[in-house]
């Protein structure tokens, strides 16, 4: 199974090709097969680490962008009131009987 792209650069997930280009560029050149020490294995996986970063399509917006959008969105929804499920009502029912009855076990017990 291959190994994370992020890991094997060494960098985190989100970032930017400029940072990803550096890392691969020192990493492909301490771990060349023609340096001493070097190891054509390493040097492979990094290689593919950094073409598959590479390949991904940049986000639409910045993460900022995307998170006010999300924010608006659930204030828009919280507008509207809420969307209830009769299903999830019994569910929560069901779970909030479970926990007053081991509350009250509990309280036996003690």
């Amino acid at each position: 199974m291959p190994r994370d792209p992020h890991r094997v650069l060494g960098v985190p997930f989100g970032a930017s090709n400029a940072v990803v280009l550096e890392a691969y560029r020192r990493l492909s050149m301490l771990h060349h097969p023609d340096r001493e020490g070097g190891s054509a294995e390493r040097f492979v996986e990094i290689k593919e680490a950094y073409e598959a970063l590479r390949a991904r399509p940049a986000p639409d917006a910045t993460l900022e962008e995307r998170m006010a959008a999300l924010e608006q969105e659930l204030r828009e929804r919280a507008k509207r009131g809420p969307s209830r499920d009769g299903r999830a009502d019994a569910v929560v029912r069901d779970v909030n009987d479970l926990v007053d009855g081991l509350d009250g076990l509990s309280s036996q017990l003690d």
